[in-house]
């Protein structure tokens, strides 16, 4: 039995040195979290060999790993150091966003903008990993996000924006605490409308403060507009009797132009 700390590779080799058939099983842990399980018959001189790849299985939020090899009465352990980024685990599996889209849905009966956010979780590990959303309308919308080893879950984030707008925000899934790097495992960006597509991009997880704080963090997206139109945004908040005041300097401007051609035509 062997274990390749720098490949993180594990080999295990079983023999029959006996005149009868021998039976054994082996059992391999990572971190805590059963890998394989393996039926083994040996013929009298025979022999078995098996090979390991741990590297993908690790727990990504430990520095230090433990990998467990167990036999009918028996069992041995490896222990190693390994550091890993969740943002960037190379070949270990790690939860991740996989998709995202803006619709609309009835939340306790009340129609609501949503954001539907699928994660998969491609380990063997188990992550208690948790969803923040942020939006221009929505100062953090918080949901547990624990996805079974091996399986895809979509979570339906309520939003406090107006239903059927272009909705734009954050969505970070983390562990620990929402304020801290060293919680951060992914997070995205998003811009859709109900009813249309929604595009999402990859950002670098970026620790803010919570909702629940005394100065929460609070999203703001300069290419959406909201409600307010390009007059209303030129003329700084003025306006004339609920016009936009570019509207009188264009027009202004206007009746310059054809003054000056009706005179000197």
């Amino acid at each position: 039995m062997w274990l390749n700390t720098s490949t993180q590779v594990l080999g295990v080799r079983g023999e029959n040195p006996t005149d009868r058939p021998a039976y054994a099983g082996v059992v391999v842990e990572v971190d805590g979290t059963r890998l394989n399980s393996t039926e083994i018959k040996l013929d009298p001189g025979d022999s078995w060999e098996g090979e390991y790849q741990l590297r993908p299985e690790l727990d990504a939020l430990k520095d230090n790993h433990t990998v467990t090899v167990s036999t009918f009465g028996d069992y041995t352990e490896f222990e190693f150091t390994y550091e890993i980024d969740p943002e960037n685990p190379g070949e270990v599996e790690v939860p991740r966003i996989t998709n995202v889209s803006v619709g609309n849905a009835v939340i306790d009966g009340k129609p609501s903008s949503v954001v539907n956010v699928t994660v998969v979780n491609p380990s063997i590990q188990t992550y208690s990993t948790k969803l923040m959303v942020h939006t221009e309308g929505t100062d953090g919308s918080f949901y547990p996000a624990i996805v079974p080893p091996g399986e895809t879950e979509t979570i339906t984030v309520e939003l406090l924006d107006d239903q059927n707008t272009e909705i734009a925000g954050e969505a970070r899934l983390y562990t620990d605490d929402f304020n801290e790097s060293e919680g951060g495992i992914h997070q995205v960006g998003f811009v859709g409308r109900a009813g249309g597509s929604s595009e999402m991009w990859n950002e670098s997880f970026e620790p803010v403060a919570a909702p629940w704080s005394e100065d929460p963090y609070q999203y703001h997206n300069a290419s959406i507009g909201g409600s307010e139109g390009l007059a209303e945004r030129a003329s700084g908040g003025v306006d004339l009797w609920g016009v936009p005041i570019v509207y009188f300097a264009g027009s202004l401007l206007l009746g310059a132009f054809v003054l000056r051609r009706f005179l000197t035509g």
